[in-house]
């Protein structure tokens, strides 16, 4: 097991296996439509975050990105087929990589 504590850019523990706590926080959408999330939770943790979703490659291939400061991040692409069926690759660094099919209605 191991028991060592890790630390979030802020110098603050980043815990993901109990991750139980109330959270405020507030949202702006940057140039580019990129989300900027700011947030704080109940233990006292800020966390900052940002994000896209949608972002055309080309007129099929779509990517999805996402970095904060627990040193988590997120990339992912789907690739459009048809005008209700998409195929969908992802990469996450807690839960890896994954595949699927993404319906659209």
């Amino acid at each position: 097991m191991n028991n060592e504590r890790e630390n979030n850019l802020f110098g603050q523990v980043s815990n993901q296996k109990n991750r139980k706590a109330a959270v405020i926080g507030v949202q702006y959408i940057l140039p580019m439509l990129v989300t900027a999330e700011a947030r704080l939770d109940s233990k006292g943790k800020l966390r900052f975050q940002l994000m896209r979703e949608d972002v055309p490659l080309t007129s099929r291939l779509r990517m999805n990105f996402m970095a904060n400061t627990d040193k988590e991040y997120m990339a992912g692409f789907r690739y459009i087929v048809t005008k209700y069926f998409s195929l969908s690759t992802h990469y996450d660094s807690d839960m890896g990589y994954g595949g699927g099919i993404t319906l659209t209605y």
